[in-house]
C-alpha cells in the first residue's frame, strides 16, 4: 500500500504572533511533505468493503485511542476530544479528496488557523497531521499513525504534534475515499 504524510508546519505551533513566521515556513513545508511523502511507502491493499459514516467515525476513534495510547507511552496526559476538531479535520478531508492532493492547504481553502476558527475554535495553538494511505481499513489509518510515531528528529513534525505539550484538544476524521481508492486522515490540534 502507499501511504504519505504530512504535518503542519513541520512540528512547530502556529500562534497569532508567528503569522508572518508561518508564510516563510510555507516554503519549508512544501519542500519537507514533498521529501516524506516521497520517503514513506507500506506495503498492503486496499480494503475491499464500503464506506459508511460509522466505519469512518469508528476508525477515527481507533486513531484517537492511539493517539493517547501513545502519549501515555509518553508520560503525558490525554488529548481530549472536540467535536468542532472533528468539523474542521472533515472539511478538510473533503478538500483533499475533492482535489485528490495531499497538502495542508488547497487552493481556495483557508489555512488552517482559520478552518479551527470557522468552527469556533478560539485557539491559541494550532497544529495538524495529514495523511494517506491505500489501505482503507483501520490497520491502514493505524499504519499511519505508527509511521508518524517511528519518525526521528529532525523530522519528527508527525510525532511532535501527538505528542504535544501545549495543546490540549484533537478531534480525529478519516474519510474513505472509493473514487480515488485512498483513505485520508487529518488530525486537528489545539489549545484553547
Amino acid at each position: 500500500m502507499g501511504a504519505n504524510l504530512g504535518t503542519r508546519n513541520a512540528g512547530h505551533v502556529m500562534n497569532r504572533n508567528r503569522i508572518k513566521w508561518l508564510l516563510a515556513a510555507s516554503i519549508y513545508l512544501a519542500v519537507s511533505l514533498l521529501l516524506l511523502s516521497a520517503c514513506i511507502t507500506m506495503i498492503g491493499g486496499p480494503a475491499t468493503s464500503t464506506s459508511t459514516p460509522t466505519t469512518e467515525n469508528q476508525i477515527a476513534q481507533a486513531v484517537f485511542q492511539a493517539i493517547n495510547q501513545s502519549r501515555a507511552e509518553n508520560g503525558l496526559p490525554p488529548l481530549q476530544w472536540d467535536t468542532a476538531l472533528v468539523n474542521s479535520a472533515r472539511q478538510h478531508n473533503l478538500a483533499m479528496q475533492a482535489a485528490n492532493t495531499l497538502s495542508h492547504q488547497l487552493p481556495g481553502e483557508a489555512d488552517l488557523g482559520a478552518r479551527e476558527t470557522q468552527q469556533g475554535i478560539n485557539w491559541t495553538f494550532a497544529a495538524e497531521n495529514i495523511g494517506e494511505t491505500t489501505d482503507q481499513s483501520e490497520n491502514g489509518a493505524l499504519a499511519l499513525h505508527q509511521a508518524m510515531m517511528n519518525e526521528k528528529p529532525p523530522d519528527d513534525g508527525h510525532r511532535q504534534n501527538i505528542l504535544t505539550t501545549v495543546g490540549t484538544l484533537v478531534g480525529v476524521s478519516i474519510l474513505i475515499d472509493q473514487q480515488h481508492g485512498k483513505l485520508w486522515l487529518t488530525e486537528d490540534f489545539a489549545h484553547v
